[in-house]
């Protein structure tokens, strides 16, 4: 993986709580190794990654979107900065996920309609939602993604089931979800900061991003002749999911407390390791 190209120094939010070092990085990546079951040769898992990759091209647009739609009203200079840098950063998720989602593709996952389904999603959402109500949207998504980042990187008895080359992407997807997880939280927060929108989202968006990754991961599996029979990995794979729930859910509820920040889960020493494993010069 190649090294960073740009770098904002670790400083004091205009919020007061403590900013990442967000990085923008041009990784390249290879799936031509990849097996179908690049995640302990387990189906289901596998196939929950996928169906995550599959929404994350449009969606990942879809923020940079909503931060954008407001930029000009962001007076802090330290935030102007981050969100160039988040900008970049998605930039780059988007063509890493694509790439991945080629991948899928060849190996003979019939995804493109999922994908298109997920673009006329997104589509809908900007012309129905106010400006406020997509920030928020995305506000929450990251909150997710964030969360969920963490864990990974944190869990060697996760991420080391991982393919090498997929534990590259997802690896560094992770790392970069926790350098610009309060980026747009912070920009809602100085343009918008009104915690009854913020809060209504998310239970509106609990509900429909895990239903639409549950039923992506289900279509997945269900038209997976091989890997649907496999119930023992099946089981294996509830067991996993049940532990991460059970770990994530304390995190996803700070969200509705009225002082949230997303850096008051620290990350900063796992993003340091996590920069010199996959960065090192």
């Amino acid at each position: 993986m190649q090294s960073a190209v740009s770098t904002l120094d670790v400083k004091k939010s205009s919020f007061g709580t403590h900013r990442q070092n967000i990085t923008v990085r041009r990784p390249e990546f290879n799936f031509d190794q990849l097996p179908k079951y690049y995640f302990n040769n387990n189906p289901l898992l596998s196939h929950l990654l996928t169906a995550l990759s599959l929404t994350f091209p449009n969606g990942e647009r879809f923020f940079v979107h909503a931060v954008r739609n407001v930029r000009d009203q962001v007076k802090a200079k330290d935030l102007q900065a981050d969100v160039s840098a988040f900008i970049g950063q998605e930039a780059m998720h988007s063509h890493a996920h694509e790439d991945f989602n080629d991948f899928a593709k060849r190996i003979g996952l019939d995804v493109q309609p999922i994908i298109d389904s997920e673009y006329a999603k997104v589509e809908q959402i900007k012309e129905i939602l106010s400006d406020k109500q997509q920030l928020a949207v995305t506000c929450a998504l990251e909150h997710f993604t964030a969360i969920i980042a963490q864990y990974l990187l944190e869990h060697k008895d996760f991420h080391e089931q991982l393919h090498p080359d997929a534990a590259r992407l997802w690896m560094w997807h992770a790392l970069e979800e926790t350098e610009h997880k309060a980026v747009a939280f912070d920009v809602y927060k100085e343009v918008f900061d009104d915690e009854v929108v913020r809060k209504r989202t998310m239970r509106i968006i609990t509900t429909t991003f895990l239903s639409r990754i549950g039923f992506i991961t289900a279509k997945l599996l269900i038209n997976d002749k091989k890997g649907r029979l496999q119930f023992k990995q099946h089981w294996n794979a509830f067991q996993q999911l049940s532990q991460l729930a059970k770990a994530l859910l304390p995190v996803y509820l700070d969200y509705y407390k009225t002082d949230f920040h997303p850096n008051q889960h620290d990350s900063d020493a796992i993003a340091d390791e996590w920069r010199g494993r996959l960065f090192a010069s």
